[in-house]
């Protein structure tokens, strides 16, 4: 499976796209008036049910679209739950991009892997003035509870360069509105049920496998593999090889080629990224870019078999960066309802 982002054409898929969070006038779908919601507080966290359902817009500014979607809760145990997505709505894109909420979801502190390491999005109790620390893309920052408004609360993360806003609604168990400023990630959700009837991929034990850079460029936590910031031109043009291991026990993977292009979007540049895996397969990508491209091109592809060397090619003909991230984990596919 191969998907790719970085036009305008996912744009137009929608007539609206996610606002910022803040004031009571961009409240995400309101909630049904089911009464499994009735208990639902900001006092403690989710219990969601299997089955239950969020329709989702993806908001990747530097991308240039916004990708529509649905998270359903695909399994529950004590303390966690599994989000998977259906499969015709699924993009690999999503696993490079951090969002939306998706694997193994922690209910006590709203972590799912983001990078490295688990971002805990939230803390319970949810209280005006609760604070703690978190980790995001390899950032610290410090959260804090701004406001309570009924059933939503309101948080604000800040760190060295980095600011994170989200909303989070008890009585639809998520965080219904979310913008991250150093990577400009953003989703929100627009409709909230249960009782999902039919197939969903369901992911577990997400983890970033392999993370390299291209020519004259090294993989760094904060400007997605470049050397320098973002927007500094490393050596030039040029081409590079590199020969990684993937140990993991996962079964799938998402691999993902990126041209970061982000201070050169006047620039034009030829790119060809080309990833083989393990078993000889090749996956392989050339971004011609004019003057007005996105900020960050991504073509990403699904494999299913992971785990071994692989080889990265890289040709470099521009100022723009390039970077190949694999995430593993496991796969399979769980009928709901019926």
């Amino acid at each position: 499976m191969r998907t790719r982002a970085g036009g305008a054409a996912l744009a137009v898929l929608l007539s609206a796209g996610l606002v910022a969070c803040g004031g009571s006038e961009n409240q995400a779908a309101e909630p049904s008036a089911d009464p499994r919601l009735d208990g639902r507080s900001l006092a403690a966290p989710p219990a969601p049910e299997v089955g239950e359902w969020w329709t989702v817009e993806v908001d990747p500014e530097l991308v240039g679209a916004v990708i529509p979607t649905t998270l359903v809760v695909t399994d529950r145990s004590d303390g966690r739950a599994g989000i998977g997505i259906p499969p015709e709505q699924f993009s690999h894109d999503f696993l490079v991009l951090h969002i939306p909420v998706l694997g193994d979801l922690d209910l006590a502190t709203f972590a799912w892997r983001v990078m490295w390491d688990d971002f805990e999005a939230l803390r319970f109790p949810l209280e005006e003035g609760r604070s703690w620390s978190a980790d995001f893309h390899g950032r610290d920052v410090e959260a804090t509870v701004t406001r309570v408004e009924g059933d939503r609360a309101f948080v604000t993360m800040t760190g060295d360069g980095e600011r994170i806003e989200l909303v989070y609604d008890a009585r639809m168990g998520m965080i219904t509105e979310f913008r991250e400023e150093a990577l400009k990630l953003g989703f929100r959700v627009t409709g909230h049920g249960f009782d999902y009837d039919g197939p969903v991929l369901a992911f577990s034990g997400i983890e970033l496998g392999l993370m390299q850079g291209g020519p004259s460029e090294s993989a760094g936590p904060h400007d997605h593999g470049a050397e320098g910031a973002p927007g500094e031109a490393s050596e030039g043009p040029g081409n590079s090889t590199a020969t990684l291991e993937v140990a993991t026990d996962g079964s799938h993977g998402s691999l993902s080629l990126v041209v970061w292009n982000v201070g050169f979007e006047d620039q034009a540049g030829t790119y060809r990224i080309s990833a083989t895996a393990p078993d000889g397969t090749t996956f392989e990508e050339t971004f011609e870019l004019t003057p007005g491209a996105p900020s960050v091109n991504v073509t990403s592809f699904g494999h299913d078999a992971v785990q071994g060397t692989w080889r990265l090619d890289f040709h470099r003909g521009g100022p723009a960066r390039l970077l190949v991230e694999v995430f593993t984990y496991d796969l399979r596919t769980v009928e709901m309802g019926g």
